[in-house]
């Protein structure tokens, strides 16, 4: 049937590619995300079960500076959630994961000189990058936020 219509042939060669493409984009996008990663970083790098506890329910570790929230309680959203992260919480015990948050006024437009002693601590643990910042977001919405 291709050979009855001239210049058919080349219409399907390019067509099906991409339309099947679209399908594979399409497949992608209803796949469920993984978060395994943001939930190594989470229990494991940046430790952050040590305050906000393995469930993230903020019954972490006796050991631990103070009472951290609960994740499934908290109002914040990705974007907001990502900031605290990066910056921690200044006058509490919620660490900064950006070793460099407070060098210029990224965070909260402050520089540890203004901060003073309200400067939030360096993590317990370490610093984190900004992919795996956002990736531990990532997995706290999906696993925690509202559950």
């Amino acid at each position: 049937m291709i050979s009855a219509l001239p210049g058919m042939r080349s219409i399907v060669v390019v067509a099906l590619p991409a339309l099947l493409s679209c399908m594979d984009v399409a497949c992608a996008q209803d796949a469920p995300k993984d978060f395994s990663f943001g939930d190594r970083l989470y229990h494991d790098k940046a430790d952050c079960q040590f305050c906000h506890g393995v469930n993230g329910d903020g019954h972490g570790d006796p050991r631990s500076p103070g009472k951290a929230p609960d994740l499934h309680q908290t109002w914040l959203d990705h974007d907001q959630l990502i900031e605290v992260i990066t910056c921690g919480r200044p006058g509490s015990e919620m660490p900064h994961f950006d070793k460099y948050a407070y060098e210029d006024k990224s965070c909260y437009g402050l520089t540890a000189a203004e901060l003073g002693k309200s400067l939030p601590p360096d993590p317990h643990s370490t610093p984190l990058n900004k992919r795996e910042i956002t990736a531990v977001v990532d997995f706290i919405v999906a696993t925690f936020v509202g559950k």
